[in-house]
């Protein structure tokens, strides 16, 4: 939650070594692809739901979507960050781009955190009480509560929109940077705004999803038998083999992308908690050098656009949207190579199987579906 051009100023006012052409041309092929697939993995999945009936149904979609959203402005909001960060010269848009790009980057940092609480608490009702769960979680209850999202953290945000400001590190530096800066006692406001972040976008969130998924965790483990057995089935070629029950399989995944989301979520930000911590208690602060800095942020984002990796891996609605999408895409493409492959045949006789005709009506009535392609036979 710390801004990297702030880190930037504090770095180079103490003279931290530059960095060559090599590293600046790795981070930057880093950050594009980062923000590559944050960017479109977070629109994906926004138009996915967005656009299919059943998944607008689903509780647990809506939240996804707002997180999604919220990832997405983050991304957005990186790429003037990290083009000015890599480029090491301070900022360069005006203070009042400074005011407003750091307080969208804020606001939906704390909105994905909020969210990502949200999904955890409403997942942890419909699991462990599921009865409580149709009244608790109803689909008006929790568009109430994503609705309240954004006006919350809005207002918890206001700071940095009202006390961000171009600081130059000297009074004859050419460069100034967008730095939070407090009128009165800035060391005592910074740290208290610090540890404010803390507690409510980072402490209590982690308590909650570890205490909440412990407990989801076991309770889906300790189902039933009727969950834990095999069943034989025959293949194509006639063997018989065992295979999990669909149930089985889908708390399993359930699981898998919890604690992946936890995983992610505490390593991408304890750095910065780490060293608000020892800032705090060492006698002598932490030189933060290029690298560190840069470690940092990728982290940052990194949690932002891992997310719909997560989703595709473990949900397989996600995952089979996503394969009708690029399903479609080759569809088309086999369609065209079939019109130009009928076109060649002004001078070749093709003799083609009377179930071209059936082929070509399933494909037309399927096709919003994608399914297979002509065949020729």
């Amino acid at each position: 939650m710390d801004n990297t051009t702030v880190a930037g100023a504090e770095a180079e006012s103490r003279g931290s070594t530059p960095v060559g052409t090599p590293a600046i041309a790795f981070i930057s092929v880093l950050f594009c692809i980062i923000g590559l697939i944050g960017i479109i993995g977070n629109t994906l999945v926004i138009l996915i739901v967005l656009t299919d009936r059943k998944m607008r149904r689903s509780v647990t979609n809506l939240f996804i979507t707002n997180v999604a959203l919220s990832d997405l402005l983050i991304m957005l909001c990186g790429i003037p960050e990290t083009a000015q960060f890599i480029l090491n010269r301070g900022w360069i848009l005006g203070e009042a781009t400074c005011k407003m790009e750091r307080y969208v980057l804020v606001v939906s940092l704390y909105s994905s955190v909020v969210t990502l609480v949200g999904v955890c608490i409403e997942r942890y009702i419909a699991i462990v009480y599921p009865i409580k769960a149709r009244i608790l979680c109803s689909r008006r209850r929790m568009l109430m509560c994503i609705a309240l999202t954004w006006p919350s953290v809005l207002i918890l945000g206001l700071p940095v929109v009202l006390y961000n400001q171009l600081i130059r590190p000297s009074p004859d530096a050419p460069f100034a940077f967008c730095k939070l800066q407090f009128p009165h006692n800035q060391m005592k406001f910074m740290m208290a705004f610090k540890y404010f972040e803390f507690v409510l976008f980072y402490s209590i969130p982690m308590v909650v999803q570890i205490v909440c998924y412990v407990i989801i965790g076991r309770r889906l483990f300790a189902g039933s038998a009727e969950l834990h057995r095999t069943q034989t089935v025959t293949t194509a070629n006639g063997v018989q083999r065992e295979k999990t029950s669909e149930a089985m399989k889908a708390r399993k995944g359930v699981i898998k992308m919890l604690i992946a989301s936890v995983i992610i979520y505490f390593l991408s930000y304890s750095p910065h908690q780490i060293l608000l911590f020892y800032n705090t208690f060492s006698r002598a602060p932490f030189h933060q050098t290029w690298v560190f800095l840069v470690f940092v942020t990728a982290m940052g984002y990194i949690n932002s656009a891992a997310n719909p990796i997560l989703y595709c891996i473990f949900s397989l609605k996600f995952r089979s949207k996503f394969k009708v999408i690029f399903t479609c895409k080759c569809f088309e493409d086999t369609t065209n190579n079939n019109q130009r492959f009928l076109g060649m045949t002004n001078t070749t006789q093709v003799v083609v199987s009377p179930l071209l005709r059936d082929n070509t009506k399933d494909a037309r009535l399927h096709r919003s579906n994608c399914k297979r392609p002509l065949t020729f036979v």
